[in-house]
């Protein structure tokens, strides 16, 4: 176990500090400024954590302009538009103003800076940024406290800072011993928990779902990390997902002193809190309790199957006959912080099985264990992304599950209708995903930093390309049909357009993303990925999500219909 303290950093500035950056919010800066005033020193507090964001909207760099050059940074080593994604979403904050980006190449041994130029002005903001050397060898720039001093300035190491290097040397020196015989790869603990309380306020923004959140990205941070760290640890290749160390669990919490706490703990009997019943589903807006998706699944029928997750919790399904011959695959809650698929998968196996043409499998909760985290996290956070709900129990994504647990599910479905055409429903984060220890953009997840509305991936045996391309096509059409996903699309599109460079995608109808591979997923030869923009939302935009899963899947079930009536 790990238990430490530390100090604040806002509280124990240096006396040569003229100017710091340090990782505290609006506020707590002012507040901090205005007391060293009262002790008759000049002090500027500047945000170390998306810089100019804070700068520009603290200091109305923008109030007056009607137009903008943002004069951005690019840093050898570090990808092109690293230090644009980092103003998002200033277009949304100062909509009266139109803003242009123009890369400038970093030159000297300064910090790294932008330029802002308006008709009246210039404006110089410099970021506080320093290399570090990654577990897998990689350079990444990270962000970090920095002092004006008079005499070109320092690092000024932080309590963010520093509690993000205490886990990682925790994780680093921990043994990995692992917990069963019969699984030497691991798991090597039930579960791990990072306990982090930091003195920081989440700045919700008039953006979507965006909120600036120094606690969420510690989560991201922590956890991530972890699975790095474990990787290199165990000899697997960057990103690889079948790295089973056990259950990590960032538990970052309000306090009002920076405290850092580091426990394995035994994994009990699950007891959930739960809610029984069945909610209406058509309009939800918000996920469901676990025994109300089993009240679902039971009410459509069918026959039932079953798998238990690592900790004992049943994974169920259910096997629909219908009376026609089109066969279909619908999964859901394999990444358990991805809320609306549940809904989504549950409504169309219901009208499905009511219409009885198209036969089909239904996994509505293929992860529960990690469902069952998503829920507790959410109780303290609600509008945070909790991706360390999105893996199995054991660490492993379920599809890297070999078939143990969990991960059974899915051959169990397919072993009672091996349909060829597998409908997988996904979200993926509303808001802007950042991880600024290891260079702000998440690594491997790239595509994922900003959200760009509701989009399909389709994924086919090479063989199977007519399919497919009619499977993709289907998914297309129901959300063109869909007015209000529609507008919500294009205004996610907008937005991400004005900070991302190169698109990896292809766009259908000016505003619905979608990607098209040769590359089949295990067992199924078609496999159409659904992704959502919906950790972790509510409300309409929660309906808007579950209604998009729902008509997707709904659409390339009567495809699939026709197709094979016709045939």
């Amino acid at each position: 176990m790990t238990k430490r303290v530390f100090d604040r950093t806002i509280d124990t500035l240096p006396e040569d500090a003229t100017a710091a950056w340090v990782f505290e919010g609006p506020s707590a800066r002012r507040a901090a400024q205005a007391r060293a005033r009262a002790e008759g020193r000049d002090l500027r507090l500047r945000s170390a954590y998306k810089t100019l964001l804070h700068e520009v909207l603290e200091q109305r760099l923008l109030d007056d302009a009607s137009r903008a050059t943002i004069h951005y940074p690019v840093v050898e080593g570090c990808p092109e538009d690293r230090f644009r994604l980092e103003c998002y979403p200033l277009h949304a904050l100062v909509s009266h103003c139109e803003i242009a980006f123009a890369p400038r190449p970093h030159e000297g041994e300064g910090l790294p800076a932008y330029e802002i130029e308006t008709p009246e002005a210039r404006h110089l903001v410099p970021v506080p940024v320093r290399w570090v050397e990654l577990d897998d060898g990689a350079q990444a720039l990270a962000a970090c406290g920095w002092v004006e001093d008079g005499q070109g300035g320092r690092h000024l190491p932080t309590e963010y800072e520093a509690i993000f290097e205490a886990v990682c040397a925790h994780l680093r020196a921990m043994p990995l011993d692992p917990l069963s015989p019969d699984e030497p790869d691991g798991p090597f603990f039930d579960r791990l928990e990072v306990i982090v309380e930091l003195p920081y306020e989440d700045q919700v923004l008039p953006v979507g779902s965006e909120v600036i959140s120094l606690a969420e990205a510690m989560h991201e941070e922590i956890y991530f990390t972890a699975l790095e760290i474990f990787q290199e640890r165990l000899g697997l290749a960057p990103g690889q997902r079948s790295v089973k160390a056990g259950q990590i669990v960032p538990l970052v919490q309000r306090g009002g002193t920076p405290r850092l706490e580091i426990q394995t703990v035994r994994a009990e009997p699950a007891l959930d809190r739960d809610q029984p019943g069945r909610p209406a589903l058509d309009a939800a807006t918000q996920w469901l309790y676990p025994a109300q998706i089993s009240a679902h699944l039971a009410g459509i029928g069918g026959v039932a199957y079953a798998a238990r997750s690592r900790q004992g919790r049943a994974v169920e399904g259910r096997h629909v006959v219908g009376h026609g011959p089109a066969w279909i695959a619908i999964s859901a809650g394999q990444h358990a912080n991805e809320s609306s698929p549940m809904v989504g998968a549950l409504r169309a196996g219901r009208d499905l099985a009511a219409e009885g043409e198209v036969s089909f499998t239904l996994n509505p909760l293929e992860n529960p264990d990690g469902y069952a985290l998503f829920r507790d996290l959410c109780a303290d956070n609600p509008r945070h992304m909790h991706h360390a709900a999105r893996y199995t129990a054991s660490g492993a994504d379920l599809s890297h599950g070999a078939g143990r647990y969990e991960s059974a599910i899915r051959d169990l479905a397919y072993a009672r209708l091996p349909a060829e055409v597998h409908v997988n429903l996904h979200g993926y984060p509303s808001h802007e995903w950042t991880r600024p220890m290891t260079g702000y953009i998440p690594r491997g997840f790239a595509q994922w930093t900003i959200p760009k509305g509701f989009f399909l991936i389709l994924r086919h045996d090479p063989a199977q390309e007519a399919l497919a391309r009619a499977v993709l096509q289907a998914g297309l059409d129901a959300l063109v049909d869909f007015p209000e996903l529609m507008a919500q699309n294009r205004r996610m599109l907008d937005l991400y357009r004005r900070y991302v460079g190169a698109e990896s995608f292809e766009v259908h109808a000016d505003c619905i993303p979608f990607t098209m591979s040769a590359s089949p997923e295990p067992l199924y030869p078609v496999t159409l990925i659904t992704e959502a923009a919906d950790e972790t939302v509510g409300g309409e935009d929660f309906r808007i999500a579950q209604e998009g899963q729902y008509r997707v899947v709904r659409a390339v079930s009567d495809m699939l219909r026709r197709r094979s009536q016709s045939s």
